[in-house]
């Protein structure tokens, strides 16, 4: 506007050309403020720089540790303070004095190293070029191969002989296509020159900067002006880091020296791929699409790391190491033994261009430097190669010793264990007649055991704080990990049948402490059906709802599922068998498969308890038994006469009777029938003695008297073969093969063998007047009875004694075993009605075998599928076609047939079937097996034992076949896992 430039604030104005010249600009404003601004700064430096002469010659500079004396302000003085103070001068040393003390520090403590061998001249050979043993050296040649040499990054940092081969192989590096660069770098030149000066420059600065304490990186690295452009992390080209035993998973930060090499190459390398994000892999690419240039995304993927082979077979790339840090993958081999003057992508700087990957790892594998670098991983792995062999070797000749003295450990403590003895004694010192199991096996092996000999006379008796593993913890840390290893073997197993079933009792140990017993049930994988004991419970209570809570905490410690569960089996008591409040509905409330299966045996039991007391002769039969036996034990001299009278016999001596083993009844009666004549005798011999007790003789004449009964002898022979049908039926019964099918045929044959001794009373008869030698019966009178005035005695009827004895007592004992067997089995033919089917399934109709499956799969719609039905017409014809030494017998039979024909797979539905079928219990005798090991273990003299190790003894001993297969190296090396920090 009029022909000038605008100025600030101006848009039009009628002022006349000249008076618009002198509005001065507004760069004019800010050039004048400028100078206005420097001159006042350099006139304050002016005055400061005068300031300060005149304080300097005022007061000249103190000295260290002088006294000087300083004036207090007076606006810092109270009335009654004193105008100035005394003070000692003291100099704050500066960053740069700190530094150049530090380094004179360094040189000092080199000079010294010098004349000191270092230990890495014991595992490797002096190659001529260390710096410390050479005098010639100046002290900073020394102090820079100190801080070299500690840092350890030989293959890193170049020397002065390989610098131009190491900047070339940069160079390289950045023209490399197999590289993306997400950065633009300024590169002015490709090529490095070996003859100038500015790199030998630059490699004195980094060897001597290493020795300072404060690192430069600006010093180390050339800027983006310079010719080189690195792209290397600043630790790899330091070589200053710290290092650290265990090299780090990414591979661009591994440290590489010989340690990380040793290591790498023992215990080898994680490749990162498992839970690994590789966003970090992601690079930006090119592509033309129709003329048009667009960008997309690049990634490392898992499928790299594969390759195929020409004959279709698939072979992992075991040297790849993915990078988080960069998002490069590198060969692991070639990264720790690549030769520094070749350029290895995979090795120094890493891979990620991922379009050609396939193509690049292909050639990379195939390449010599590859193979070589593998063929060094794996030699220097070679322990015996290495030049520490020597160390090594006496390393594992001190871990052979200790595992040498473990196995015998091991084994002894195996062996105790499985048999339930005790281990300590009144001491624990070698050579002593009271020292416990323990020391006693190890003295000896130590016999016929030169090495055992010689260790134990070295450190048998040394005492607290010597290794001897000899001590009674270390094998009571033995039993704890075989406890639970056992124990964890039965879990698995568990857990692999999947459906189990549970038998609980309970039972005072030597403590008077209550004992809860915990079984489990189920099919091994070859259709075997095992129970195992898995352990106790201490004070479990006696109330349903205790002991259900008890078992749910068993279950739920094991990590077991209650839903698996098909079967459960108590004794007959109220708070176990109770419908609606008792165990068993507690348990069908948290699982409804779990089918309740009274103790076959206990059952069997009480219908011979209920039989026995039915009639009053068949009580008094038993009572004599037990006061027989009672007469001659409780004296020494009258069982030494029953032996003088029995040592011509085969026969037993006398048995007490028992509440709960009914074979002990057995025993008691078959001793009396046997012994019948020689226990006349001896009876006899008290009476007649002249000089006997008045006492004895009358016991002695009551038990004659007794004996002389022809209904007493009746009841012998009878009772006998009761009793021996019992007691094998009872031990048939207790064994785990057995099923309910057998239960029930079992059941069935007592019951027809106790209806046909209806019919042999003569037989019995005959047998005791030839045994008694006595022809009639005692004849006992008849009460009369009162007879009103209304009535006659025309219609009482009396019975000869012989007939009163078959009426009262015969047939009543007979009608209450007929009845309770017949209670008993109804209780297991209403469970058998839905599995029974498989025991005579080659017997059946095709529509009774649809019908009997097809109840069944509703009984379980949750573990049997709609296909269940016509598996079991398949396998119904399957049957059919085995010859007939291959037809089964039993469900177990059936079950193992699946199992070795291999058919599993053909009938899944019907192989379940039968597994939950065989999993329920039909007795808790191995709980009743089990406190018998309790009364082993936990002894009067082992009645303080703490509820950890009696389960884990008890185990031991009950799973004694789990115990022998457990092997020895296992159990070392979890005690060494454990116990690091001993010698093993």
């Amino acid at each position: 506007m009029f022909g000038t430039n605008p100025k600030t604030g101006l848009t039009s104005s009628i002022l006349p050309h000249t008076i618009l010249q002198e509005i001065p600009s507004n760069e004019n404003i800010k050039r004048k403020q400028t100078e206005e601004r420097k001159n006042v700064r350099d006139n304050l430096e002016i005055q400061a720089k005068k300031m300060k002469n005149l304080s300097n010659a005022k007061f000249p500079k103190a000295k260290e540790g002088s006294t000087v004396q300083l004036k207090i302000p007076d606006i810092d003085r109270g009335r009654g303070d004193p105008r100035s103070m005394v003070k000692t001068s003291r100099t704050q040393p500066s960053g740069s004095s700190n530094r150049k003390k530090a380094k004179n520090k360094k040189i000092e403590i080199a000079n010294v190293m010098a004349k000191v061998p270092c230990i890495n001249s014991y595992f490797k050979a002096n190659n001529g070029n260390n710096v410390l043993n050479s005098p010639e050296k100046t002290s900073k040649d020394i102090a820079n191969s100190l801080i070299t040499a500690s840092s350890q990054t030989d293959d890193l940092t170049p020397s002065n002989s390989n610098l131009s081969c190491y900047r070339k192989n940069i160079n390289l590096h950045i023209l490399n296509d197999d590289n993306f660069v997400d950065d633009p770098l300024v590169i002015e030149q490709a090529n490095c020159n070996t003859d100038n000066t500015s790199n030998n420059t630059l490699l004195d600065t980094m060897l001597v900067s290493s020795v300072n304490i404060d690192v430069n990186a600006d010093d180390l690295f050339p800027t983006a002006n310079n010719s080189l452009n690195i792209d290397l992390p600043l630790t790899s080209i330091i070589g200053d880091v710290q290092t650290t035993t265990i090299p780090n998973k990414d591979p661009a930060l591994w440290d590489l020296n010989e340690n990380t090499r040793d290591y790498i190459t023992l215990n080898g390398f994680d490749q990162n791929l498992k839970d690994t994000n590789f966003s970090s892999s992601k690079r930006l690419c090119t592509k033309v699409i129709r003329g048009t240039k667009k960008s997309y995304y690049r990634s490392f993927h898992q499928n790299f790391i594969k390759t195929k082979l020409i004959n279709g077979k698939e072979v992992n790339r075991n040297y790849i190491v993915y990078s988080n840090s960069t998002g490069k993958i590198y060969c692991a081999p070639c990264r720790l033994f690549n030769d520094t003057n070749s350029v290895n992508t995979f090795a120094n700087f890493g891979f990620c261009n991922w379009k050609k990957c396939k193509e690049k790892l292909s050639q990379h594998e195939n390449s010599i430097n590859h193979k070589n670098c593998v063929i060094k991983m794996k030699n220097r792995g070679n322990k015996l190669g290495r030049i520490d062999s020597q160390l090594i070797l006496q390393v594992e000749t001190e871990i052979k010793y200790w595992k040498e003295v473990l196995t015998r450990i091991v084994a002894v403590v195996k062996s105790l264990s499985s048999r339930g003895l005790s281990f300590r004694g009144h001491n624990d010192k070698f050579g002593s007649t009271h020292s416990g199991n323990f020391i006693m096996c190890l003295e000896l092996i130590a016999e016929f055991d030169p090495f055992l000999a010689n260790h134990i006379s070295k450190f048998g008796n040394k005492g607290k704080g010597s290794t001897s593993y000899l001590s009674f913890s270390v094998y009571e840390k033995f039993i704890e990990m075989m406890g639970e290893k056992v124990k964890n073997t039965i879990i698995n197993e568990i857990k692999n049948a999947k459906y189990f079933s549970i038998v609980v009792d309970s039972t005072p140990d030597i403590s008077h402490t209550d004992q809860l017993a915990c079984i489990f049930r189920y099919v091994k994988t070859n259709g075997e059906p095992v129970e195992r004991f898995l352990q106790f419970i201490t004070n479990s209570g006696h109330k349903s709802e205790d002991l259900a809570d008890a078992i749910f905490m068993v279950i739920g410690e094991n990590e077991l599922d209650i839903k698996n569960c098909r079967g459960q089996s108590y004794d007959n008591a109220s708070n176990m068998s109770g419908v609606y409040s008792g165990l068993q509905a507690r348990i069908k409330g948290a699982c409804p498969y779990a089918i309740f299966v009274p103790c076959a045996a206990h059952s069997l039991n009480l219908v011979g308890e209920y039989a026995a007391n039915c009639c009053t002769l068949g009580t008094e039969f038993f009572n004599f038994l037990q006061a027989l036996y009672t007469f001659f034990s409780t004296s020494t001299y009258r069982w030494e006469i029953l032996s003088d009278y029995l040592t011509n016999s085969k026969n037993k001596t006398v048995k007490r009777l028992s509440d709960t083993r009914w074979a002990a009844r057995h025993e008691a009666c078959s001793s009396l029938s046997q012994n019948w004549t020689e226990l006349l005798k001896a009876l006899n011999s008290f009476v007649e003695n002249p000089i006997e007790n008045s006492k004895t003789k009358c016991e002695s004449t009551g038990l004659i008297k007794k004996m002389n009964r022809l209904e007493m002898c009746i009841l012998v022979s009878f009772w006998n073969d009761i009793l021996e049908r019992f007691n094998s039926t009872s031990k048939k019964l207790q064994t785990i093969e057995i099923d309910l099918t057998i239960v029930i045929n079992l059941y069935t044959s007592l019951i027809n063998y106790v209806t046909d001794l209806r019919n042999t009373f003569s037989h019995y008869e005959k047998l005791a007047m030839e045994k008694s030698e006595i022809k009639e019966y005692k004849v006992v009178r008849k009460k009369k009875r009162k007879i009103p005035y209304d009535e006659s005695c025309q219609g009482d009827t009396s019975f000869e004694a012989r007939e009163s004895f078959k009426i009262n007592t015969y047939f009543v004992i007979i009608d209450s075993l007929l009845s309770e067997l017949r209670k008993r089995k109804s209780c297991y033919d209403d469970i058998n009605t839905m599995f029974g089917f498989f025991s005579n399934m080659i017997d059946l109709p095709v529509i009774e075998v649809r019908k009997k499956a097809t109840k069944l799969q509703s009984q379980y719609p949750e573990d049997l599928d709609g296909s269940f039905i016509n598996e079991c017409i398949h396998f119904h014809g399957y049957l059919k076609s085995l010859p007939g030494i291959v037809s089964p017998k039993s469900i177990l039979e059936l079950c193992k047939i699946i199992e070795d024909h291999n058919i599993a797979d053909v009938y899944p539905y019907v192989d379940i079937a039968l597994r939950m079928y065989l999993c329920c219990p039909v007795s808790n005798t191995s709980a009743e097996r089990s406190f018998s090991v309790l009364k082993r273990v936990k002894s009067y003299l082992r009645s303080s034992m703490n509820d950890n190790r009696l389960n884990n003894l008890a185990i031991l001993n009950i799973e004694c076949e789990i115990t022998k297969s457990i092997s020895y190296n296992e159990v070392i090396e979890d005690f060494a896992a454990q116990k690091s920090h001993r010698k093993i």
